[in-house]
């Protein structure tokens, strides 16, 4: 299967001795020209231009209305760096709290630009239910600014365990574009009138686009796509 990646120089220290089908972007892609270089530790991004804030207590919480499930909120916390469950690995782990469920993820900031998530963790009454790993690591968001026309497309292996023994692999793709800079979003927790917006979709699956408006130092402020996510609240730490 072909991987179209972006270079993480930053990051090749975290390879070694990491298990658990866990790695992260290594190589250039044709479709997607090197992205410049910050000097910027991965998983600890800090500064007002992060479209992706991953300081340590930093918070949000969301008003989530959901076709299936209703309307009901979700607090985000950025709980600080961790050692990825599996791995030898180092990242930040995000705790999303919604009703009945608890997610942990594990996310690092590449040099590149982009943020990818190594492990999730879907919690009840506290205890692990199912993991999902990533091989490569998969994109989870867009942490730099880019411009309208700016594209990312990967494909991955999705492995996903349950509680009870069963595993279920799976091969996706998907492709990021920045489709609109400086919108204006109308949210509960204000109005933003410098917003990103970056469409995620998956050319192998019809239905599955995901949008999102990014603001600079605040972070993801809407989400439309299966269900409508929008910010109420955030207390980002610099």
């Amino acid at each position: 299967m072909k991987r179209v990646v972006v270079a993480a120089l930053a990051a090749v220290v975290w390879l070694v001795g990491c298990g658990g089908g866990a790695s992260l972007p290594t190589e250039p892609g044709p479709q997607n020209p090197q992205l410049p270089e910050e000097p910027l530790q991965p998983g600890n991004p800090s500064g007002a231009s992060t479209l992706w804030p991953l300081t340590q207590g930093s918070t949000w919480t969301y008003r989530i209305d959901d076709p299936q499930k209703g309307v009901f909120d979700k607090r985000v916390e950025v709980v600080g760096q961790q050692t990825v469950p599996g791995t030898t690995m180092t990242a930040t782990a995000v705790r999303s709290v919604q009703p009945y469920l608890e997610e942990l993820s594990w996310q690092v900031e590449l040099q590149s630009g982009l943020v990818v998530r190594l492990r999730e963790e879907d919690l009840k009454d506290g205890k692990v239910v199912r993991s999902t790993t990533w091989s490569p690591a998969t994109v989870k968001s867009l942490a730099q600014p880019q411009n309208v026309g700016w594209s990312y497309s990967s494909s991955i292996q999705e492995t996903v365990r349950m509680d009870d023994g069963t595993v279920d692999e799976k091969d996706r793709t998907y492709v990021w574009r920045v489709v609109a800079v400086n919108e204006t979003v109308v949210v509960p927790a204000g109005t933003f009138t410098n917003a990103i917006k970056v469409l995620r979709d998956r050319p192998d699956k019809a239905g599955k686009e995901r949008v999102y408006w990014l603001v600079p130092g605040i972070g993801k402020v809407k989400e439309d796509g299966e269900r409508l996510e929008e910010l109420t609240s955030y207390d980002v730490r610099k």
